[in-house]
């Protein structure tokens, strides 16, 4: 399990197309830096518990073809 602030640096990722991040603690907000992950085809969040709602950036997404939220 991981916990903690996730780092923004995910931002750096641009070529990223899988991201399973599940189950883990993170506190705090989702960065809105997701949204430079433009090449992101699947986000699995299932059992991720942020403390804060995900960032409208998520919306840029637009190779996503996947998205998995469950708690």
């Amino acid at each position: 399990d991981f916990t903690g602030q996730f780092p923004s640096e995910i931002g750096q990722l641009t070529a990223l197309t899988y991201l399973d991040l599940g189950p883990t603690d993170f506190t705090g907000q989702f960065p809105s830096e997701i949204g430079q992950l433009t090449a992101l085809g699947y986000l699995d969040l299932n059992q991720v518990h942020f403390t804060e709602r995900l960032p409208s950036e998520i919306g840029q997404l637009t190779a996503l073809k996947r998205l998995y939220l469950d708690s």
